[in-house]
């Protein structure tokens, strides 16, 4: 089963008088099977640390481990590890609007390193959006869905690969109540099929409903009775 392990992760932008301190000495260990909420208020380093763990960033100090191994800090290599073992889900759906669905969810494929046939990318696409309910969308522009159905087609772009490691960056912060409670439950039961589920998220609802809480303030682990409300932590 996958393990992710961050070690002692730091991270600065700028330098000099501008030097920003985002995140100082954040340590975490998150497994197979486990949904982890990543909670803290605006600007305490919840999306920093989520391009860190995802590979878009790379630390200022410490380094992240991935069953055990240490990802390398090299452009070929991350780029090789955004698109084999992480999936990434975006808060503004991050879609080509004019492109259908299919299309979108097929993007990822076109990048493995084996090359793979036409006609499996096609299948495997059109599982992966079967598997989160919008297979009937397949064929229509991404400009022409809700927002719902664009959370689930990003989410089956995220999950087309089989990628162990699923980070999420305010599902549902673009979505109604009922259809965030629709992504947050595939959210779910991608935890319950054994992949590291991490979710940066303000809303209090969805973060109770996790395994784990991990939270941040300025940029540092902290309790989650420091940064979220005490009448949710009474529940």
């Amino acid at each position: 089963m996958t393990t992710l392990e961050a070690q002692h992760i730091s991270h600065e932008y700028g330098t000099g008088p501008t030097r920003l301190q985002a995140l100082t000495d954040v340590s975490f260990t998150a497994c197979g099977g486990e949904l982890v909420a990543v909670v803290g208020p605006s600007g305490c380093g919840k999306s920093t640390l989520l391009g860190i763990v995802g590979q878009v960033m790379v630390p200022t100090e410490g380094r992240l481990l991935v069953d055990g191994a240490a990802v390398s800090s090299k452009d070929d290599a991350r780029t090789r590890a955004r698109n084999e073992r992480f999936g990434y889900l975006f808060q503004d759906f991050a879609l080509v609007e004019h492109d259908t669905a299919l299309d979108n969810v097929q993007v990822p494929l076109r990048y493995r390193r084996a090359r793979m046939a036409g006609r499996e990318r096609l299948e495997r696409a059109r599982a992966a959006l079967d598997r989160v309910g919008v297979a009937d969308c397949a064929n229509r522009p991404v400009r022409l869905l809700s927002g719902g159905q664009r959370q689930r087609v990003a989410l089956a772009r995220a999950l087309v690969n089989d990628a162990p490691i699923l980070l999420a960056d305010e599902p549902t912060g673009a979505l109604d109540t009922a259809n965030g409670e629709i992504v947050f439950s595939l959210l779910k039961d991608q935890a319950l099929h054994g992949r590291v589920v991490l979710v940066v998220t303000h809303n209090v609802d969805m973060a109770l409903g996790c395994d784990r809480v991990l939270a941040l303030k300025d940029g540092r682990m902290v309790d989650a009775a420091d940064v979220m409300p005490r009448r949710a932590l009474r529940r």
